[in-house]
């Protein structure tokens, strides 16, 4: 049985809500001609989220699970979906209703147009303004720095032609970067506005270390978008300072010696000059070495040879 849609969603200590969840996902579904799965990631969770996943699987054909030992995060789930899920396309969603199952149809529908991601945009977002206004920071620096300008990154209701992220090798807090990581491979993305809906059910499970989390993955992420495939340059320019800084101390060292400026006292300067080219020759040897080893690797997170050979079409979401 070929199946078109795989619907992913990540769960953590999510037992008040998971029956509520899979009620709006099997009655959008019920909407569908094609076939599609729905497949709920336990991550770790030390409630009844895992019992009550097996119970409706047994009188919901469509459903399936995976359970995590321990709590890994919202990227790992999400990476673990994507592996087992048969969907040519594939769509992510929280699991605490704050994102409306509702949607789906309209990310379809905006994938009809030829785009490879659709991204779900929460313009009236029902979350408190600490949340919010971070969110909005991060959002600014990932469009402006990855060239993929989208609002609202952290939206997790997101519409993937399966070949765009497959390849993705994520970490951290990364799921967040999928469109700008796709990028890298040509993918189209595009971003229409969802609903959003205040929580009702369980807790939120970030916290204020999270903002640190999200901008050590930004800064992660644009070295893997602009140097992944050419380290060498990424080395180079990072040697750049130490370069100068030599040429600076060392003409500093030559002339304070010829001309007596500080008597005694241009060891100092030669010392600071052979710091820093002891500093750019590492960079550059790093450089090189690292070129040697893109050199022999399949670079297959930049690639995306089912794309540019065929095009998936997008199959009518409606009876």
């Amino acid at each position: 049985m070929k199946i078109f849609l795989s619907i992913i969603v990540p769960l953590y200590n999510e037992e008040t809500c998971i029956k509520k969840l899979i009620d709006k996902l099997t009655a959008v579904g019920e909407k569908f001609d094609f076939n599609y799965e729905i497949i709920l990631v336990d991550d770790g969770s030390t409630d009844r989220t895992w019992q009550l996943i097996e119970q409706h699987k047994q009188f919901i054909p469509q459903l399936r699970g995976i359970k995590f030992r321990r709590n890994y995060g919202q990227t790992c789930a999400m990476v673990a979906g994507f592996d087992h899920a048969n969907g040519e396309v594939i769509v992510t969603l929280d699991g605490d209703l704050q994102n409306d199952p509702a949607d789906i149809p309209l990310l379809l529908d905006k994938m009809r147009e030829g785009y490879d991601i659709v991204s779900g945009w929460r313009k009236y977002r029902k979350d408190h303004f600490s949340r919010v206004l971070p969110s909005r920071i991060a959002n600014g620096i990932i469009s402006r720095t990855t060239g993929v300008q989208l609002h609202d990154y952290g939206c997790s209701l997101k519409a993937y032609k399966a070949d765009c992220v497959r390849s993705i090798n994520a970490y951290g807090e990364m799921h967040r970067f999928f469109p700008a990581l796709a990028s890298m491979t040509g993918a189209r993305v595009t971003e229409i506005p969802v609903n959003h809906y205040p929580r009702e059910f369980g807790v939120s499970k970030y916290g204020f270390d999270r903002i640190f989390k999200v901008f050590s993955d930004i800064f992660a992420m644009n070295l893997i978008i602009r140097f992944s495939s050419t380290p060498l340059l990424g080395f180079s320019l990072c040697a750049v300072p130490f370069i100068l800084a030599t040429c600076f101390f060392g003409c500093i060292a030559v002339l304070a010696e010829l001309n007596q400026w500080i008597s005694g006292k241009s060891l100092f300067f030669f010392f600071a000059t052979a710091l820093n080219a002891i500093a750019a020759i590492h960079l550059l040897g790093n450089g090189v070495i690292a070129e040697l080893i893109v050199g022999n690797s399949d670079l297959s997170h930049t690639k995306m040879p089912e794309i540019t050979k065929k095009e998936i079409k997008v199959a009518p979401h409606e009876k």
